[in-house]
């Protein structure tokens, strides 16, 4: 936890106003068991009934004033709880997403909004509440034992015996329950996981009838799950009873103690009275002291899974010197001797192209051949291992990633939709406000317009998570026309068109020829009929550059792409017309 103490520090001035109510806050409460001390003395004893209203007004403004100042103690730690949650929160969002594609591929998303979500909280938790609370509980400690000496020192003895003891209980305590809370830290991730997992792929799960298999996984995490948390609370009951039953024997003691001194006319019966009462207000923060260590322990825990999450840097780095495009160039796009691997898996392999201003590029290839991480070698989601990418004459390395993303607009194979208006949705294309006709050209473009008007609330209707409320082309569609709206210099369209129908993406593919005559296109498809009219054709296998041309020169070739084209149309088309 040592590595989050600078956010606490960010607020030491909160601290310092939080230190000040609970001081006040003890001192005040140390002042009543002596106001009950005169009273029983010179009020009920002593008969001096003049002063009874006077020490009466005097415990009830300590009550009130111990109330107000707990108050204002508790709401300025919570304050801090909250601040320092939100802080982790920020800062752990903050890194993930700076994280390219290989952090994803070894965190699950269930499991980092674990770490998001009840980490953080425990983490904020401790630096602000916990905290102030340990330390009230040792001021507090301190406070009262020194009124108990004050009293007679030997009263103090009862003291000396059981607290410590309750403090090797507490240790012990700390020591298993740590261990049981990074079990259960990691068993809710799991659990999120699988929950997560199951109601993401719920149509599948439906579409195969795995509704019981699922359950069964589910309910077995759920069931590790809940052992855990009986063992932890098993452990907690046993020692908090132990400590709730030392505490009261250590009262029984001090009333004994005392007790025999007022018979030894040694102490008063007023002394008598705020001792027991001394003792009694240190049996609560023994009590206490279990549930802290547990608060402890959980974020401790916490504290390891965030600072692991924090240690992983597969962060997109921008290389020194770091570059602007120029304003006056030519757009072009090369792909110079590019290869990728992956856990020493080549995915491709020596790959070259360029793309001028005004061309298009399309992209064919078997499933696996690496079509897709051309595209991400292009937005820097991954590196290429050898090779260089340049935009303009400029390594993409080189530039800030706003400025590389800016120049690309991508529609993926997995269409992505927010969990909003299909308005909100294409605002995501944009920067700033979305004017009404943008959004209207964007849509026709994509042949969206048709299906959005049938909506009945049009562009403003709430589309479910990832769109479950539309078909595929549909959001592909609507994908589509985000991209549109950002209006970038280079299009890539992974796959873009393989829900629609042929009518469909052949209306599509026209608006894009007249939209993008000073851009660039990369068409990455399995179909021919996506990618036949760009200005160049590769063919990839393996990762490598099999075959290049237009679709007139490959149809010649009669290699794979032409085999492909066979595969795709009738026999009598085989001459490509």
């Amino acid at each position: 936890m040592l590595k989050f103490i600078s956010y606490a520090l960010r607020y030491f001035p909160i601290y310092i106003v939080a230190f000040i109510f609970l001081i006040c806050g003890v001192v005040v409460d140390s002042f009543i068991p002596r106001f009950v001390q005169l009273i029983i003395d010179d009020v009920i004893v002593g008969g001096r009934l003049e002063v009874a209203i006077r020490l009466l007004l005097f415990l009830f403004v300590c009550i009130f004033s111990r109330g107000c100042f707990k108050y204002l103690q508790e709401f300025t730690s919570d304050i801090l709880s909250q601040r320092v949650t939100r802080d982790v929160r920020s800062s752990l969002f903050d890194h993930i997403e700076k994280q390219n594609s290989s952090f994803f591929r070894k965190n699950a998303p269930s499991e980092l909004m674990s770490r998001i979500r009840h980490d953080s909280e425990n983490l904020g938790f401790s630096f602000g509440f916990c905290l102030l609370f340990a330390f009230e509980i040792l001021f507090h400690v301190i406070i009262m034992f020194i009124c108990i000496l004050r009293i007679s020192p030997i009263l103090s003895i009862p003291v000396l015996i059981f607290m410590p003891i309750m403090g090797i209980l507490t240790v012990k305590e700390e020591q298993k329950g740590d261990k049981i809370y990074e079990e259960i830290s990691e068993e809710t991730a799991t659990m999120n996981k699988t929950a997560s997992e199951a109601l993401t792929g719920i149509r599948t799960v439906k579409a195969f009838n795995r509704e019981e298999f699922e359950k069964k996984r589910f309910s077995k995490r759920n069931k590790h799950f809940f052992k855990l948390s009986v063992s932890l609370e098993d452990l907690y009951s046993l020692f908090d009873g132990a400590t709730a039953s030392l505490s009261r024997i250590m009262i029984a003691v001090a009333l004994i103690f005392g007790g025999v001194l007022v018979i030894a006319s040694s102490l008063t019966l007023g002394e008598l009275a705020s001792y027991v009462e001394y003792v009694n207000s240190l049996s609560w923060p023994m009590l206490e002291i279990g549930w802290l260590v547990a608060s402890f322990s959980s974020s401790n825990a916490s504290a390891r899974k965030i600072k692991k999450v924090l240690d992983e840097k597969d962060e997109v780095f921008v290389k020194e010197p770091i570059y602007t495009l120029p304003k006056d160039a030519k757009l072009s796009l090369s792909f110079d001797h590019v290869s990728f691997k992956v856990d020493n898996r080549e995915i491709l392999s020596d790959i070259s192209f360029t793309i001028l201003k005004g061309k298009s590029l399309g992209i064919m290839g078997a499933t696996g051949s690496g079509k897709s991480t051309i595209g991400n070698l292009l937005t820097r989601f991954c590196d290429p291992s050898e090779g260089v990418i340049k935009i303009d004459g400029v390594d993409i390395s080189h530039l800030p990633l706003k400025e590389l993303r800016d120049e690309v607009a991508t529609v993926g194979q997995d269409v992505f939709l927010f969990s909003e208006s299909i308005r909100e949705n294409l605002m995501k294309g944009g920067e700033g406000q979305l004017s009404e006709s943008q959004m209207y050209s964007a849509s026709r473009m994509a042949a969206a317009d048709g299906f959005i008007a049938e909506l009945d609330e049009g562009y403003d209707t709430v589309i479910g998570e990832r769109g479950v409320g539309l078909s595929g082309g549909q959001k592909q569609r609507l994908s589509i026309a985000r991209a549109l709206i950002r209006n970038a210099p280079i299009l890539l369209l992974d796959d873009s068109t393989s829900a629609l129908d042929m009518e469909t993406e052949k209306e599509i593919q026209n608006s894009l020829k007249s939209v993008k005559k000073d851009g660039i296109k990369i068409i990455i498809a399995h179909r021919i009929s996506a990618v036949r009219d760009a200005d160049e054709i590769i063919y990839l296998q393996d990762g490598k550059i099999k075959e290049r041309g237009t679709h007139e020169s490959l149809m010649a070739l009669k290699g794979l792409y032409y085999s492909t084209y066979v595969a795709q149309y009738s026999r009598e088309d085989e001459d490509g017309r």
